[in-house]
């Protein structure tokens, strides 16, 4: 495999500490089986899809919820309220079945960033399927990402499919993508020389978050958080040497210990500094009822520090 260099490596670290940071400030919600919305619906509970070409059906089971929290090690940002669910197994017909060592009829692995559970042989279409779960109640991708694959958005309109407002539970399928979401976007970037007579270069890197949101509100909050991290330095990890969170198929990757144990000083895995030197957000104009905000940033990297 080639060497990641700097945008790449960029990349992969705006993504981690943006997720960590948007977690920290408290933009996740626990689910625990049997939990109950307002109409009396089970918001544990997944159901069976057949969507998914690459496996049978009975196989696949979807949460109402995509984006699973994954990160270990996430304190709670407010009094009273008890961190992240890490899902570690699920529940079938009212007995737990832990991932890890779970062999035979439900041994199964967890997708995190599709919210599901896929068995590896399928059970039957009857069984209640339910997870103790936290989900991140902020996607954030690539705006390329989401450009290539033309993916869905599946989003709570004010007036026709609000499920607050109608009780109808939205089961989101692999494809879509949940709002409120921020989109990282690179435009361009820029080297200027470090020292004379060396190779060595500062580079400028410019992009925008684009920030949309079912409503103002929570546009607002995101735009907020993203706004204070003006003149933030981000530690960034060097993924040529440290392990990425995810391995294929959505899993965890045990060998991952956290992004703050990684983003460390004096860390094996440590790469460069993150400067963000700018961000200047600007309201955009609605689209289909979604509210949103292009947040221009500017962030630059030394070559030895």
């Amino acid at each position: 495999m080639a060497k990641l260099r700097r945008k790449t490596l960029l990349k992969s670290n705006l993504e981690y500490w943006l997720n960590d940071k948007l977690l920290r400030e408290g933009l996740y919600r626990n689910i625990t089986v049997g939990e109950t919305d307002v109409y009396g619906d089970d918001m544990s509970k997944l159901v069976p899809i057949t969507d998914d070409e690459n496996f049978s059906n009975g196989q696949v089971w979807q949460s109402a919820f995509k984006n699973w929290v994954y990160e270990d090690g996430i304190p709670s940002s407010v009094s009273g309220v008890a961190p992240p669910i890490v899902a570690s197994g699920i529940t079938v017909d009212g007995t737990f079945y832990p991932e890890a060592t779970t062999s035979g009829a439900f041994a199964h692995f967890i997708d995190f960033p599709n919210g599901r559970v896929v068995f590896l042989s399928p059970i039957l279409d009857s069984s209640l399927v339910q997870g103790d779960l936290a989900f991140k109640e902020i996607t954030v991708e690539f705006a390329e990402r989401f450009d290539n694959e033309r993916m869905d958005l599946l989003t709570e309109t004010a007036f026709k499919d609000n499920p607050q407002q109608d009780g109808t539970v939205a089961y989101p399928s692999k494809e879509q993508r949940t709002l409120p979401a921020i989109w990282i976007d690179f435009l361009d970037r820029t080297n200027d020389g470090y020292e004379l007579g060396a190779k060595s270069l500062v580079t400028d890197f410019k992009g925008v978050f684009h920030i949309w949101g079912r409503d103002g509100f929570l546009r607002d909050i995101v735009e907020d958080i993203v706004n204070d991290t003006h003149r933030d330095v981000v530690l960034g990890i060097d993924f040529n040497t440290a392990p990425y969170p995810l391995l294929s198929k959505g899993r965890k990757n045990p060998a991952w210990p956290g992004y703050a144990e990684l983003a460390r000083l004096h860390s094996p895995y440590f790469w460069r500094r993150i400067y963000i030197e700018e961000i200047n957000p600007k309201k955009d104009k609605p689209l289909f009822e979604i509210e949103r905000t292009q947040a221009r940033f500017r962030v630059r990297i030394y070559p030895n520090f």
